[in-house]
């Protein structure tokens, strides 16, 4: 009983303790002073008077009278002193030699001050002499050329001063192309292209010998039949060169009796039609040109052969496609550009002369040769550069078209005189062949 009573009394005893702690604590929290606030920084404010506002921490009130972290305390490297000469200081202390303030640099010099020529050294600049430098203005600013040629230490080359007077007469013909169908940003690539092609798709130059029941005789009179078939029905040119074609590359393979030569230039000129022109004559047209002599499934039936014989290669470059892109760039009127289609079309006859040639070479070809012919200058810088071709490289081909256009007004065949007569083309066939060629 004596323990029980003895414990209950050390229990009551804690807890009196316990709440006389509680009750000294808040007296004591009480009889405190309320510590000042800190002063808000103004927002937006100049950074000159933010800096020098005071900043009073309030947990730090009671410290007022100790000085702040300094680099010179009381005797000791990074303690905390007691200010200067022993005063009492309030806020952060600023080492001496510091800025008590924010500056900002504010570059007052004008942009044209600024943008100043390059310094050179006088090494480079004294090159050569001063009467061989001249003086020249671009854009607002004077540069000086110096003359390599004289009293300078590097070897120059000089070689490009020639081509560089070539380019400045070569036009670009492409610069102004408006048309989609130009495309004028591929003009290079498919001139190249079409350069290629017309060596994959070439016939046989001496396939005529090989041939046991035909003769270049022959070609020449279908061929002026075809060119009145062409005027009949007013289809274009380049379905008459597409036509010529399928014809001389399909006799390269195949031998073809005389009865059936008419048959292969009519299937040749339906199928050149069918893919040239937009409204082509149909089938019955072309058997009752060739009166009757061959039905609707003959031309079809030989037709259906050439397609095989060529592994259908239609789409092939003629000198229709070179001549366009060569006449553009020689910018010339329509009477020459009539007078060089005219002697294009006179190669077509002539295939035993001109089958070596390739269809870009008669082109250019045509080209040089009727502006010799209308006392033009034959061949430019201009047409050098798109073409390909120089002038000696066209003499052979040009010397062989001054032969047939001198001969145009004996030959039998006159179809193709007969259509470049008409005022369409300025009459370009009764012109008089030079008595020259051009000369390289």
């Amino acid at each position: 009983m004596s323990q029980a009573l003895g414990s209950f009394s050390t229990t009551l005893g804690e807890e009196n303790r316990q709440a006389n702690a509680r009750r000294l604590k808040r007296e004591d929290n009480q009889s405190r002073p309320i510590a000042p606030q800190a002063n808000k920084r103004v927002a937006l404010g100049v950074l000159n008077q933010n800096a020098s506002r005071q900043r009073v921490q309030p947990h730090r009130a009671a410290k007022q009278n100790c000085g702040p972290l300094s680099t010179s305390g009381c005797g000791q490297t990074g303690s905390v002193g007691c200010g200067q000469a022993g005063k009492p200081t309030t806020g952060f202390f600023v080492p001496p030699g510091a800025s008590t303030q924010f500056s900002i640099h504010v570059d007052h010099q004008a942009d044209s001050e600024r943008s100043k020529e390059p310094q050179v050294s006088s090494t480079v600049t004294t090159l050569g002499t001063e009467r061989n430098r001249q003086a020249i203005s671009i854009y607002g600013r004077t540069e000086e050329i110096i003359d390599s040629s004289t009293d300078s230490p590097m070897v120059l080359d000089t070689s490009l001063d020639s081509s560089d007077d070539n380019q400045s007469v070569i036009e670009d013909i492409d610069a102004h192309g408006d048309s989609v169908l130009e495309v004028a940003e591929y003009a290079t690539e498919i001139f190249q292209y079409l350069r290629e092609a017309e060596l994959r798709h070439r016939p046989k130059p001496g396939y005529m010998k090989k041939q046991p029941d035909i003769t270049n005789s022959m070609r020449c009179i279908l061929v002026d039949w075809l060119v009145e078939v062409a005027e009949e029905y007013k289809l274009h040119n380049e379905t008459l060169y597409l036509a010529v074609s399928y014809i001389d590359r399909f006799l390269s393979s195949m031998s073809v009796l005389r009865s059936k030569l008419q048959l292969v230039g009519t299937a040749a000129m339906f199928l050149a039609s069918k893919y040239e022109e937009i409204y082509p004559p149909d089938v019955g047209e072309f058997v009752y040109i060739t009166d009757d002599t061959y039905t609707k499934k003959q031309v079809l039936r030989m037709e259906h052969l050439i397609l095989k014989v060529l592994s259908f290669d239609v789409a092939v470059p003629t000198i229709n496609c070179f001549q366009k892109r060569f006449l553009q760039a020689a910018k010339v009127n329509s009477k020459t550009e009539s007078l060089a289609m005219y002697l294009a079309e006179l190669t077509q006859q002539e295939g035993e002369t001109f089958l070596k040639y390739v269809p870009s070479t008669i082109a250019a070809a045509s080209l040089c040769l009727a502006q010799h012919t209308l006392n033009m200058q034959p061949w430019t810088p201009t047409l050098m550069h798109y073409s390909g071709y120089t002038l000696a490289d066209l003499l052979p081909c040009v010397q062989d078209m001054h032969r047939s256009f001198q001969a145009a007004p004996s030959s039998q065949q006159q179809a193709v005189r007969e259509k470049y007569r008409s005022p369409k083309y300025h009459g370009v066939s009764t012109i008089q062949a030079p008595a020259t060629t051009p000369t390289a």
